[in-house]
């Protein structure tokens, strides 16, 4: 069992989403207490009541044998950076999953994986390590998630969809069944994606305008 602590990497805006979810999740009795936060600033959290103390900086933290990390980065390309090299020291980052997710008794879930409220991974889904789906968003049957991918919330990914290592979804993006997404793709907010994406594309929408 473990007794070491648990901490949170990243306390920015996403960092104290998650601060909040994983509360409900402690409360629920599923998740560890968050014992204190790693980030660059030290007053991240100044301000704010959430009762948990500056540990130190990512960059120069060392994991402790039975420290439990939980990632609360959202860029991809950030997240896998601190993963990789908090790994290298030796870390072991674990799952949130908010008490109101719903995910599939067939469905398979990667190292680091956070689960926001409300948020459903259907059928025989396979989620990579370190995917975060944000509020409201799905995953449809026999979809497959690349490791280190975002999504935001109310994303609506159908069935069969292949997504990409590293890969970004806007608010409220929707793919429709048995897209592909390559790599590194960023998808923007509102985009309704109807084919394959390329690696390292970046599809929008264009924003409203005043007439």
């Amino acid at each position: 069992m473990m007794t070491g602590r648990t901490i949170l990497v990243g306390a920015g805006g996403f960092g104290r989403e998650l601060l909040c979810w994983a509360l409900d999740a402690h409360r629920a009795g599923n998740f560890p207490k968050i014992s204190g936060f790693l980030d660059a600033n030290p007053s991240a959290l100044d301000g704010f009541n959430y009762g948990i103390s500056w540990i130190g900086s990512i960059d120069d933290f060392s994991p402790a044998p039975n420290d439990q990390l939980l990632l609360g980065i959202g860029d991809p390309v950030t997240k896998r950076n601190i993963a990789t090299l908090l790994l290298g020291r030796g870390g072991n980052f674990i799952t949130l999953r908010h008490p109101t997710a719903v995910v599939a008794s067939s469905a398979t879930l990667g190292q680091g994986v956070v689960l926001c409220p409300y948020s459903v991974v259907s059928a025989d889904v396979e989620i990579g390590d370190f995917v975060t789906i944000n509020v409201n968003s799905t995953i449809g049957h026999d979809s497959s998630i690349g490791s280190f991918t975002t999504f935001s919330a109310h994303v609506d990914v159908t069935g069969g969809v292949q997504v990409g290592e590293g890969t970004f979804f806007g608010t409220s993006a929707a793919i429709v069944p048995r897209v592909k997404i390559g790599h590194g793709a960023k998808i923007g907010a509102g985009a309704l994606i109807m084919r394959s994406v390329a690696p390292d594309s970046v599809m929008y929408v264009m924003p409203a305008k005043k007439f």
